[in-house]
């Protein structure tokens, strides 16, 4: 069932993507508010295809957001959620976390922030920013920013950044690879696990005397990985 946006309370919309292990998640999305609801763990589910999926949708109805203003709130238990500070690879990147851990509230512009499609401006790019422009909006809240006074939003503490096309293309074609990697299935799979099994099998009989399971399990594993080499 829809859940009410955090942000606006309207109707979310649903998208099925893929999630990794064969399983299939349904996301909650908010094109008003330009923001996705992941409940837990989802957003770290996502295969490759699945976060070029989102990275399309953002970008066809990106213009179209409002960002979220006030205090949203948990869809699962009404609660205010905490604005969080987080970083992934060296890029720092926000979003409201419900205190009962039932999911987060991401915007687009911090999704792709997340994902390294988005990158802050180097002090160079900023200075020439600043030359021309005394005054823009956050991407990721809409909150004004004084370009004179600093760089970052004083709502939801986001970098200025910018959707870098030559970190687009490089990201994007990392993802496809992944993605296709992903997809190919390997024929001799089955047969190398069903080998891998009864090595295993065989190393744990022939320590029947190991002073514990842990170490015995220890040992066969070490000999697996070893086999090969």
């Amino acid at each position: 069932m829809a859940i009410a946006c955090p942000g606006c309370s309207l109707p979310m919309a649903q998208l099925a993507v893929d999630a990794h292990y064969g399983r299939t998640v349904t996301l909650d999305l908010c094109h008003a508010c330009g923001a996705f609801w992941f409940d837990v763990n989802e957003s770290l589910a996502l295969t490759p295809g699945a976060v070029l999926k989102l990275f399309v949708v953002i970008a066809e109805r990106h213009q179209e957001r409002c960002p979220p203003s006030g205090s949203p709130t948990c869809p699962r238990c009404r609660r205010t959620l905490a604005l969080t500070s987080d970083m992934q690879r060296n890029v720092h990147f926000s979003y409201w976390r419900c205190p009962a851990e039932h999911g987060r509230f991401t915007t687009f512009a911090e999704f792709l922030r997340e994902k390294n499609f988005v990158r802050p401006l180097s002090a160079p790019e900023l200075e020439q920013l600043r030359a021309n422009v005394k005054m823009i909006h956050c991407s990721s809240c809409g909150a004004p920013i004084d370009l004179d006074h600093t760089s970052t939003c004083g709502y939801c503490r986001a970098p200025v950044s910018v959707l870098d096309a030559k970190q687009v293309e490089t990201v994007v074609a990392q993802l496809k690879h992944d993605e296709t990697e992903r997809r190919t299935v390997d024929p001799t799979l089955p047969m190398r696990l069903m080998a891998d099994r009864l090595h295993v099998e065989r190393l744990f009989k022939s320590l029947d005397h190991s002073p514990g399971l842990v170490e015995a399990g220890l040992a066969a594993v070490a000999e697996l990985l070893t086999v090969g080499d």
